[in-house]
């Protein structure tokens, strides 16, 4: 029934197990003649993988210290970590190949790190000391046997490592001698110029399509630093999202302001086009959390091996699809990749040990004599890619129903599920509501706004953003708020960041 979950059926030993789950309340009351009823459900797909045990390379060099924890909000670090010496390098180490790839399994990893190298870097000296220790420590996080490459990010892109002989666009197999040579390239390239977003993201483009196969056969993902924006007469927003659409369903990407010049709407352009995560950093202290968070991100992505799922829904006659979207661990948009009258398949990106979640809104309609009847709405299914590796057993389709009531109160009942997730929405509508007011100079309507946002962060427990708000507004003991006298651009946008994740109601 509705709301319990299907584990795959007797996975094998080196096979992922997949969940698949509906949570939603199946009662609704009967409309008014002529009218439809509006039902929500919550889709979650958890996939858990065969224990893996980690080995990890040795340093070659045993001065260099080790890469510490990443901080727990993904959108922006917490209190930097105490300093060391500027000039050690991060660890040289990084994970060997889970043992489905060993075997031949999963699919291969490539990945390109985009670092900003343009001339506004060296303002304050520090901001490029910063940007290469972490840069560093993400190509040491590189799998052995892995594809990667580093290009310096100007006005025009340069790749920095591996050398391209002949203009051809190649990506080195990650080994400790390779990576060893990417950090000392990286640490020798200067900035300068200015910048240009979209050719950063054209030229690992064009380093993917160089793979083997063209890169068919891998997961292929890119990890971008910045600390600005694109320059008028280099690249305009446009150009720069038409770059973003040639590249969907080429490569995943995550993005990383750093300082406090970067623009918000480029980073989510960015990573929502390019189902990656964004994140912000306003110290560029070069020994703070900056390199821990880049090894994890690229940790992260190289343990995402499981690909080919898609979510396919059918809907009966009795139900029309509103709106589909993932709510958590990030909100995405998700576009059909095929459609008929009937059926919706939507990709997903590669998987690791995770969880993700969905909301399902779907208007239904009541027919003469169905009063007490279990109707299915829609049934949820994961199918995958023909050509998807590793193996997996999925689970069961699960079935959206109705049962509809004379009840009109029912109208108020919604799963925990559904109504945690209905009131994040509210709490990203209420913030963009009051950053608006802020910027129309319109405090009485930012004050409602930002405290409403500030009471919904409270509820559905976001902590982080709760954090964030109270940079921008201070709680009253009644329940109210009221707008800090001053409030500075970061913590703004960091906020606006912070508004592309959720918590969950788990």
């Amino acid at each position: 029934m509705a709301g319990e979950g299907t584990p795959a059926a007797h996975p094998g030993p080196a096979e992922p197990a997949v969940l698949l789950e509906v949570s939603q309340v199946p009662e609704l009351p009967v409309p008014e003649p002529g009218h439809e009823a509006r039902m929500y459900a919550v889709v979650t797909v958890t996939v858990r993988r065969p224990a893996v045990r980690a080995v990890r390379a040795a340093p070659t060099d045993p001065a260099v210290r080790a890469v510490p924890s990443a901080p727990t909000d993904p959108a922006v670090p917490s209190a930097p970590t105490a300093p060391t010496a500027p000039a050690a390098p991060t660890a040289p180490t990084a994970p060997s190949a889970r043992s489905a790839a060993v075997q031949g399994q999963g699919p291969r990893h490539a990945v390109v790190f985009l670092i900003d190298h343009s001339s506004s870097m060296v303002n304050p000296p520090t901001r490029m000391a910063a940007a290469r220790n972490a840069a560093a420590a993400a190509v040491h996080a590189v799998p052995d046997g892995a594809y990667f490459a580093v290009v310096a990010g100007r006005d025009r892109p340069a790749t920095v490592y591996p050398e391209q002989p002949g203009g051809h666009r190649t990506l080195a197999v990650a080994d400790d001698v390779t990576r060893r040579a990417a950090e000392d390239a990286l640490r020798a390239c200067h900035p300068g110029g200015g910048t240009a977003i979209g050719s950063w993201l054209g030229r690992a483009r064009e380093l993917f399509a160089g793979l083997p196969g063209g890169g068919a056969d891998f997961v292929r993902h890119a990890l971008l630093l910045t600390d600005g924006r694109n320059e008028p007469g280099y690249e305009s927003r446009d150009e720069l999202a038409a770059v973003v659409a040639a590249c969907t369903g080429q490569f995943t990407c995550d993005a990383i302001g750093i300082g406090d010049g970067w623009d918000t709407g480029e980073l989510l352009l960015i990573t929502t086009g390019l189902n990656g995560t964004a994140h912000a950093f306003e110290e560029t202290d070069p020994t703070g959390p900056l390199p821990a968070r880049l090894h994890d991100l690229t940790r992260q992505a190289a343990e995402r091996d499981l690909t080919g799922l898609r979510l396919r829904l059918y809907r009966s006659d009795n139900a029309e699809l509103r709106s589909f979207a993932q709510v958590h661990p990030t909100r995405r948009t998700l576009r059909p990749v095929e459609e008929t009258e009937f059926l919706r398949e939507f990709a997903t990106e590669p998987w690791g040990d995770e969880t993700r979640s969905y909301l399902l809104s779907l208007s239904a309609r009541h027919t003469a004599g169905a009063e007490g009847a279990e109707l299915m709405l829609t049934e949820v299914e994961l199918v995958r890619d023909g050509a998807a590796r590793p193996p997996v057993r999925l689970p069961p389709s699960r079935p959206v129903v109705v049962r509809w009531s004379g009840d009109h109160g029912l109208y108020s009942r919604v799963h925990p599920d559904v109504g945690h997730f209905l009131h994040q929405e509210d709490l990203v509508r209420y913030f963009e509501e009051g950053c608006a007011a802020l910027r129309a100079h319109d405090p009485g309507t930012a004050r409602r706004a930002l405290g409403r946002a500030w009471q919904l962060a409270v509820e559905v427990g976001d902590d982080a953003m709760r954090e964030h708000l109270e940079k921008m507004v201070e709680p009253r003991a009644d329940g109210e708020v009221e707008l800090h006298a001053r409030i500075r651009r970061f913590d703004i946008e960091t906020a606006r960041i912070r508004t592309s994740y959720t918590t969950s109601h788990r």
